[in-house]
């Protein structure tokens, strides 16, 4: 369903495909000049890796990057994107000149009306541009038949891409060691007789045991150091909002590690925001390395517990059981610092991280395929490039060149995650807290999306989504939560499969959503 206005002359079109939106009956036709990408690549030549990481030494290449990113993906220049205004800009938050960098689109559909503001916040290892294949659910937002302006914003979040990357302040990092990562403690697994593999990452064992003092002191010590990252992250994104004049944010969309401080925001900043919509946000379970995990008994030295894969349980091991002691130690010791060594590997390290997406993206071309090619997918110019060889290159040099730049997120994730990839501050406990200790209502809608194949634990979505229901229910609060999943996508839904995604995020803005689905779309 397209809402933008297509302008095409008759002459280079072909294969007509109608789309209606409310009363209004549009067409869109592939220009003739369209060519479908059908060839898969997955890597590069040394000659290739070497002209990116020649590139990439140019101190201003990121920037340069993403600017043609957002000319390929919006062409200002198309007719179709006229009453689109496209604003590349850094927003300062502080007395410090912290800055955060923002792709804005804003759709006039009349300068009357008042304005909707959407914003997107990106996981880990990425930047705003891997919503490349997002920016297109600004076509969804035009027409006649609107009653609304859109601010559509995409951000860098703190210390990602082209915003400022400052460190947790000294007075408050108490125990953020920038070279050394804390492990977790230990816990001892008795293996079973008849473990088999739960949803692909989950094995159950005969028990396990843990040293409590261990645990405790473990406990203790990161406590304060989570609060100090949802200080670090959270408050960033209220300082954006602030220095942005937007007195509620409408529609927060955050995705992994960027889900879990929109989730965590939104209650920590409860009346800015009116909706959350978390994209496989990573660390909403419960498992034994929480911080909040409160079955251990101070009085015993050694403690021996049955495991459970409820995603709800302190007693849930998570991956734990499934982990490498080769995983374990890179965790620890080589991923938080691999992001910095990229740039220094040249050529070889451009040819390795283009190895590591360029199949990912280039199966968009499958998918197009499957759901009847672009003549029934595509339903604007903007859509054109997808999967094309240009589009899945370009995407990836972006990737390339913000990860190399360095973060000091690539330190801190590693404190707030686990080597089995869960929070040690679990979601479903900030929202539990919130909901059941505190008793206090939710004033936003939730929706909580994962993809098909996800990675992440959507059955600790679903739960969550149970929470929030139940307390909405018995403090008769009108709240809307809902929880989907996208066909055919994986943790990162929203780049395998950008139509069915940006279709359930338009729909929510427009009240159109469906129930809650197993397979949203398709």
């Amino acid at each position: 369903m397209i809402v933008a206005r297509i302008n095409i002359v008759s002459s280079i079109l072909k294969t007509k495909r109608t789309f209606t939106t409310s009363s209004l009956l549009l067409q869109f036709q592939l220009p003739s000049t369209y060519k479908a990408q059908h060839k898969l690549i997955t890597s590069i030549s040394i000659k290739q890796g070497w002209k990116i990481w020649k590139r990439s030494l140019k101190p201003q290449r990121l920037q340069e990057v993403q600017n043609e990113l957002v000319d390929l993906m919006i062409n200002s220049r198309d007719s179709s994107n006229a009453n689109v205004i496209i604003e590349k800009k850094q927003i300062t938050i502080d007395n410090e000149n912290t800055v955060i960098n923002e792709v804005n689109f804003r759709i006039i559909n009349n300068e009357k009306y008042p304005t909707k503001h959407i914003v997107f916040i990106h996981g880990y290892g990425a930047s705003l541009g891997c919503f490349a294949r997002n920016f297109q659910v600004i076509n969804k937002f035009e027409g006649k038949d609107k009653n609304f302006n859109y601010s559509v914003h995409f951000l860098d979040n703190i210390t990602f891409g082209l915003s400022s990357n400052p460190k947790i302040p000294d007075e408050t990092s108490r125990s953020i060691n920038h070279w050394i990562i804390p492990k977790c403690p230990e816990v001892k697994i008795t293996p079973g007789r008849d473990e088999k593999l739960y949803n692909k990452y989950y094995k159950l064992v005969d028990k396990y045991e843990v040293n409590v003092p261990e645990f405790r002191e473990y406990q203790n010590k990161f406590k304060p150091v989570l609060k100090d990252l949802e200080d670090f992250y959270t408050s960033a994104i209220d300082k954006w909002r602030n220095a942005s004049e937007i007195d509620q944010i409408d529609y927060l969309v955050g995705h992994s590690y960027g889900g879990y401080w929109s989730g965590s925001y939104s209650l920590v900043y409860p009346s800015k925001l009116k909706n959350l919509i978390l994209l496989s946000p990573v660390g909403v379970e419960r498992h034994v390395h929480a911080v909040t995990n409160n079955l251990f008994d101070d009085s015993k030295q050694i403690q021996v517990f049955k495991p459970t894969i409820n995603p709800i349980s302190y007693n849930f091991l998570t991956r734990l059981p499934i982990l490498s002691k080769k995983h374990v130690t890179e965790w620890y010791y080589k991923l938080p610092f691999l992001p910095r060594l990229l740039k220094w590997f040249g050529p070889f390290g451009a040819q390795i991280y283009f190895k590591m997406w360029l199949g990912k993206l280039f199966k968009i071309n499958k998918l197009i395929l499957k759901f009847g090619g672009p003549e029934k997918v595509f339903q604007s110019n903007n859509d054109l490039p997808y999967g094309s060889r240009k589009e899945c290159f370009l995407i990836v040099e972006y990737l390339y060149n913000a990860i190399i730049r360095g973060s000091n997120s690539d330190i801190y994730i590693k404190h707030l995650l686990t080597p089995a990839t869960v929070s040690k501050y679990p979601l479903y406990d900030k929202f539990e807290n919130y909901l059941v200790k505190d008793g206090k209502s939710l004033p936003f809608n939730v929706t909580l999306v994962y993809g098909q194949y996800d990675f992440m634990n959507s059955e600790a979505g679903q739960e969550l989504k149970k929470l929030i229901e139940q307390t909405s229910k018995d403090n008769g609060n009108d709240i809307n939560v809902s929880f989907h999943k996208i066909a055919e996508g994986g943790h990162n839904l929203y780049i395998d499969n950008p139509f069915d995604t940006n279709q359930l995020i338009y729909d929510i803005v427009e009240g159109k959503e469906k129930s809650s689905s197993e397979v949203y779309g398709r």
